[in-house]
């Protein structure tokens, strides 16, 4: 049997719908994997595998958008990248991310230039991580590509919820994109603050999104019941809102309740009583968008010209099974602009971030909204 990670680009409050039986992290799991491997390795019919899986369970899968029947037959619905897939997809990315780099280089100094704008005391290479890599490449710049029709960034379920899926098969070949690259966000966050990190998939970080998601899934390691503990004797459990207020306040005000200071220490965010971490305030909005700016004008055209070249010519599995072409786009960007940020990392261009065993490479900082 084949095994499998899964990956969501949520567009619902992963929080207020852990417990949902219909969000797809409470579905996706070993059951999926056996279904898949099925699939992958011989032609299922519908009638068999609902007969060795359940019907109910096949039929969740469908809904969720993972699966699609056709007829008798079932074929994957939502972009899936199997070992065959590797050997494709590193010779057709890697030099076009390589030529993206060399255009968006030549932008740099001007880039730079923006971004001395940002007087939060930490360097214009560590600030430029978090806002070219993270904030443009996997924020704003989504909106450009999404607006010129090169990636979807939004599906509508069933259940009710709106997200896309993605998969990967466990392998060798394939970890340098599912785990590898500099091209993913955690975001504890609500409409006022986000405590978030960006880096790779590497290993679970220490933060404070990895720690919902692990006590929601009951796999909380015993290095975090103290923090639980303080969790739930002091905002009596997991109440974001409480949590992230004292934040705002903290950046305000230089104040926050002691439990609250005590879990951002507890985190990395705060050391000795101070935020540790780089700030970015609603001040600094423009200065992002400029940046932005400045990126969509130099490669935004190629990004979108590479996009659809991709997804509509890979000889890759998720193309042979018929998904989506914008939502195979929107992972074939995650590959694409983290390999451009492992350029721009490589380059000098942006701070190295720190390797930590079972965490992966990454960097925090605190965004205020309002």
């Amino acid at each position: 049997m084949r095994e499998f990670e899964y990956y969501l680009f949520e567009n619902f409050d992963a929080d207020k719908e852990s417990r949902n039986p219909l969000n797809p992290r409470n579905i996706l799991g070993k059951e999926t994997d056996a279904l898949l491997s099925e699939i992958v390795n011989k032609e299922a019919s519908y009638i068999e595998c609902c007969e060795n899986h359940g019907a109910q369970f096949v039929q969740k899968l469908v809904d969720g958008g993972v699966l699609r029947r056709s007829r008798n037959r079932l074929f994957f619905d939502s972009p899936i990248f199997l070992r065959e897939d590797a050997a494709v997809l590193h010779a057709q990315i890697s030099s076009r991310a390589s030529s993206l780099a060399d255009l968006l280089e030549s932008k740099i100094p001007e880039i730079r230039g923006c971004c001395a704008g940002i007087t939060n005391g930490f360097p214009v290479e560590l600030n430029l991580y978090h806002i070219l890599c993270g904030m443009v490449f996997d924020g704003c710049f989504f909106d450009y590509l999404y607006s010129k029709g090169a990636l979807a960034t939004s599906r509508q379920h069933p259940s009710g919820l709106d997200y896309l899926s993605v998969i990967y098969e466990k392998s060798g070949e394939l970890r340098s994109f599912s785990d590898g690259l500099l091209c993913s966000y955690n975001r504890f966050v609500n409409a006022e603050c986000s405590l978030q990190s960006f880096g790779d998939a590497n290993g679970n970080r220490h933060d404070f999104y990895r720690f919902f998601r692990l006590m929601e899934q009951g796999r909380l390691p015993e290095k975090y019941r103290d923090v639980e503990v303080l969790l739930m004797n002091s905002f009596g459990g997991a109440n974001k809102d409480i949590l992230l207020d004292e934040v705002v306040s903290l950046i305000q005000t230089g104040w926050c309740a002691p439990a609250a200071m005590a879990l951002l220490e507890a985190f990395g965010y705060a050391q000795n009583g101070r935020v540790c971490v780089p700030v970015f305030t609603p001040d600094y909005q423009s200065v992002i968008a400029e940046i932005e700016g400045i990126v969509e004008k130099s490669i935004g055209a190629a990004v979108v010209s590479t996009l659809l070249d991709l997804a509509g010519s890979l000889d890759i599995t998720a193309v042979k099974h018929g998904v989506d072409k914008l939502e195979i786009a929107n992972e074939l960007y995650h590959i694409v602009f983290g390999s451009i940020n492992e350029e721009l990392v490589s380059r000098g261009i942006v701070t190295v971030p720190q390797r930590i065993s079972g965490e992966g490479r990454y960097f925090k900082c605190i965004e205020l909204y309002t």
